[in-house]
């Protein structure tokens, strides 16, 4: 038992360096207490995110250049040594025991410790800011995924609707064709009406499935697992700002031009550092000799390497290189943003004033129109056909009111993306 106490004392350690990961995780993976808002979704993602994780684990390995950069010695010292019988004769004979010790220690004077410090710090922000970068791309991908459960749901409660309007209709039929007010045909067509209301509600059913399996995904749930959402979906909140604003915004604020201008920066770090390495790093050494007895030898000097032929021209072209292609890339990506920010702010506010106009003018005027058939239907003014393809449009208005208010969704999420929002 004795030789298994060192691995129980290393298994016991691991556990408790484990354990806020393990709580971390168990509390990711727990069913959430009632309707899942929109924060506790967003927290559970970048929790549970594998861009968020790996990006984490990219600036954990990037902080650990500081340890090397900040180093006081390039390199370890140098300490040889001999020893052996010598003579010399003939006349006189003079044996004894040589021995010799050398030690060198090579110094940097040209601060380079400072400019790694400083590559190390710049690659380190570098790192931060990429994994801002997935953060933002995280928390777009499971806003969209939020909504999209959301309208999902609010499609199944439409089709549901409809659905029980077409059973109260078949069944108003059917007491009209058993009292001979109404002909056969009226009670097929509703009977087939109803099959197609129930098809409807089969496919949202499905979508909704679809819909909460992604939002699962993105939050870390496993299958399956109990979901409830918010049933209410409103309109995003008008914009404030004008477009010129938002396409500044978006160049002051989105983290992918942040972290390029962050990689030109380590760039200028790495030139520096590049320019100070090439400065010569004299070795310091020191000697002790003894020939024979009596003679003894002990000094020291420096040895400086001379910088004629490699100056690091091939890494500091490089570095050049490399500057000016980002410096191009972020003149590209600026562009890009800009054009992005102009897309969604478009894309948005014409899908704002549709979504508007469905709400206001069209699905009050459809519900109305169904009543109002549905009434002229009961007192023999209008046939069953037109009571049904009056469902039908309205039927058709919520679904198009849906699929805007979707669509609208999509590009506020877009352009808040665009802009570097959270």
């Amino acid at each position: 038992m004795k030789h298994d106490i060192p691995s129980f004392r290393f298994t016991l350690v691991a556990v408790l360096l484990l354990m806020p990961t393990f709580a971390t995780a168990a509390e990711t993976a727990r069913p959430p207490d009632g309707p899942l808002r929109l924060e506790d979704a967003l927290a559970r993602a970048e929790a549970a995110s594998p861009l968020v994780r790996r990006a984490a684990a990219e600036r954990q390995a990037v902080a650990a250049r500081e340890v090397g950069a900040g180093l006081l010695f390039p390199a370890n010292p140098v300490l040889v040594g001999g020893a052996g019988p010598r003579r010399e004769g003939p006349l006189p004979d003079q044996r004894g025991l040589q021995y010799f010790l050398h030690a060198e220690q090579t110094v940097e004077i040209g601060g380079q410790r400072g400019a790694r410090r400083a590559l190390a710090r710049q690659a380190l922000r570098t790192a931060v800011l990429r994994e801002e970068i997935a953060r933002a791309e995280t928390r777009a991908r499971v806003r969209a995924a939020y909504v999209g459960a959301q309208l999902a749901l609010a499609r199944v409660d439409a089709a549901a609707e409809r659905e029980a309007l077409v059973g109260r209709l078949l069944a108003a039929v059917e007491a009209r064709v058993a009292g001979g007010a109404a002909a056969e045909v009226d009670l097929q067509l509703a009977r087939i009406e109803r099959g197609s209301a129930a098809r409807a509600r089969f496919d949202a059913g499905l979508a909704v499935a679809d819909a909460l399996a992604r939002l699962r995904a993105l939050i870390g749930l496993a299958p399956a697992q109990a979901l409830e959402l918010p049933r209410a979906v409103s309109l995003p909140p008008p914009r404030q700002a004008d477009l010129p604003s938002l396409i500044e915004r978006g160049r002051r604020q989105r983290a992918e031009l942040a972290a390029l201008a962050s990689g030109y920066a380590e760039l200028d770090a790495e030139i520096a550092l590049l320019r100070r390495e090439a400065i010569p790093s004299p070795t310091l050494f020191i000697e002790a000799q003894r020939d024979l007895p009596g003679q003894l030898f002990v000094g020291g000097g420096v040895a400086v390497p001379v910088p004629l032929w490699r100056r690091q021209q091939g890494q500091l072209a490089i570095a050049h290189a490399e500057r000016a292609r980002t410096a191009e890339e972020l003149a590209l990506l600026e562009r890009e943003v800009a054009l992005e920010v102009e897309r969604a702010f478009h894309g948005e506010a014409a899908q704002r004033e549709m979504a508007t106009l469905l709400d206001r003018d069209v699905r009050p005027a459809a519900e109305a129109a169904v009543a109002l058939t549905t009434e002229g239907w009961r007192a023999g003014k209008l046939d069953l056909f037109r009571v049904i393809q009056t469902a039908r449009d309205a039927s058709e208005s919520r679904r198009l009111y849906l699929e805007t208010l979707g669509l609208l969704w999509e590009s506020a999420i877009a352009l808040d993306r665009a802009v570097g929002s959270p």
